[in-house]
């Protein structure tokens, strides 16, 4: 493992060619988009649960950490660049509510893990220096800070207040995110080390092809004479300039204007420099390029060589990478549901909380430590969802003709019982990009629950104007209509207002 001050090293490296180099910015930009760029949705079966992570998430304390899109995209910056994520939760044990802070990774120096167990974090020990502004004196005075901060999951028995002379801030865990690295580090590693070297060459190698091309861009004339060194001085006089030579300083010899002719007598010619032996060209640094790709495990298309590219490959991803980035998703996924257990722990477990009562904690206490989990009970539900929209645009008509197929089995206006009502509703909702598809389910299904379809009047029957000049049916005589197609009206009814608003709306 690198050392802790080889990895501050590689760190800072790494925040400069972010900053500074096109390839490597693009490359993690391509990711931080793929993963961020279409938003997310987390769902709690529970009502009550999602009560609890609705106001962790809008938390103003939360925004610029977690709880806002910019926050998100940031944080997977943060982690691609600098290989380590060091969230810190500051919890309120009266009333259960959780807020959460990142430490830069500059100020962790040192992970300690179990002695027998590299991949079991106990502590993480911070040094910081600490800026204080003195109202008084407008003067910004600097303080430094050591002190130990547990890890979420350690719950010894055993607290003890000071390790040392320092203290530790057992109200404070810490939830440490790595990468990058081997899984026995204790430490990640910053996703764009490999890609540092080959970025910098193919840097240096388009500044030297640039410079060659600037030499041979220095002569653009060759002017032939047969008049000796005499004849070489007059065509040299003919061009030279004038300026600071003439009484006033002005131009007494410009240089011709563009389209101009050139008069000589046969013993004289001027033709272009000839740079057809130059065969330097700046696609021979492809393969360095390639390098940089394969590092990110993008293709090179990302990195803005439109030539290759077609409109296949622009709704399109190749298989590995499609992978990639539905890993980077699964491992974020991982992240938030962890980070919104410990928020619905300390809701069921505070004294105040949200959630007090409608859940047990159960300690299984073992080798000194507290192993906490919830008891919801046989009945209820508390499963957390985190859900990200698809990453490759499918074609829409193909995508609901396909599902409508897999509803019917090809029964047209008959559910064939693979797909419910609610759940079919959704996923044309979904494949249509609806926004606030929840909403509209609500609104169609109240409660859950399948209303029943209307009864239409028979087109070839005509109703009966009534004594007060109504009109009347027999409802009884009146077919029904099909359920399917009952629910595909409403849903399409639903579905065009729902766009009419979203088009008057932008």
């Amino acid at each position: 493992e690198f050392s802790r001050e080889g990895l501050e090293s590689i760190v800072s490296l790494a925040r400069v060619m972010y900053l500074k180099n096109p390839l490597i910015q693009r490359g993690v930009t391509v990711k931080q988009l793929y993963v961020w760029g279409q938003g997310w949705t987390v769902k709690a079966a529970n009502e009550d649960v999602q009560k609890v992570i609705d106001q962790f998430l809008y938390d103003p304390k939360n925004d610029d950490v977690i709880g806002s899109h910019e926050a998100r995209m940031n944080l997977e910056v943060d982690l691609q660049v600098d290989g380590n994520l060091f969230f810190c939760f500051f919890v309120n044990r009266g009333t259960g509510r959780v807020r959460v802070r990142t430490i830069n990774f500059d100020e962790i120096n040192q992970v300690i893990c179990n002695p027998d167990d590299a991949k079991e974090p106990w502590f993480y020990k911070r040094e910081w220096t600490a800026q204080k502004f003195d109202v008084g004196s407008g003067n910004i005075q600097t303080e430094k800070h050591t002190a130990y901060y547990p890890d979420w999951r350690y719950t010894p028995l055993n607290q003890p207040s000071t390790i040392g002379s320092y203290p530790v801030h057992w109200d404070k865990p810490v939830y440490h995110v790595k990468v990058g690295g081997m899984s026995s580090w204790k430490f990640g590693l910053s996703e764009v080390y490999d890609a540092i070297d080959w970025a910098s060459a193919y840097k240096s190698f388009l500044e030297d092809w640039a410079s060659i091309v600037r030499s041979l861009r220095r002569f653009a004339w060759q002017v032939t004479t047969t008049g000796g060194n005499r004849g070489v001085a007059a065509a040299k006089t003919k061009l030279n300039t004038t300026l600071g030579q003439s009484v006033g300083g002005a131009e007494t010899n410009p240089p011709p204007i563009v389209g101009s002719a050139f008069i000589g007598n046969e013993n004289t010619k001027i033709a272009p420099v000839s740079t057809s032996g130059a065969t330097i060209s700046a696609e021979d640094g492809r393969r360095l390029l390639l390098m940089v790709a394969a590092s990110f495990g993008l293709p090179e298309t990302f990195f803005g060589d439109a030539d290759i590219g077609t409109l296949a490959t622009a709704k399109s991803l190749d298989r590995p990478t499609e992978l990639m980035m539905e890993d980077r998703q699964a491992l974020w996924r991982d992240i938030f549901l962890n980070i919104f257990l410990f928020v619905v722990m300390w809701a069921v477990k505070a004294p105040s909380g949200a959630l007090r009562g409608k859940a047990t904690v159960q300690d299984n206490f073992e080798d000194g430590q507290h192993n906490e989990r919830l008891d919801w009970g046989d009945d209820a539900d508390a499963a957390i969802s985190v859900e990200f929209p698809p990453l490759l645009q499918h074609d829409i008509p193909q995508m609901v003709s396909a599902t409508v197929q897999a509803a019917t089995l090809g029964a047209s206006g008959t559910l064939a019982g693979t797909i419910d009502q609610i759940t079919l509703s959704r996923m044309l909702l979904t494949l249509l990009g609806v926004s606030n598809a929840e909403e509209i389910l609500e609104e169609m299904y109240p409660g859950g629950e399948i209303p029943e379809p209307e009864k239409p009047k028979p087109e070839n029957e005509e109703s009966q104007p009534t004594e007060t000049g109504e009109t009347e049916s027999d409802d009884e005589d009146v077919p029904e209509r099909p359920q399917v197609e009952a629910m595909m009206v409403d849903a399409v009814r639903e579905l065009r207002n729902t766009l009419t608003e979203l088009q008057e709306t932008a």
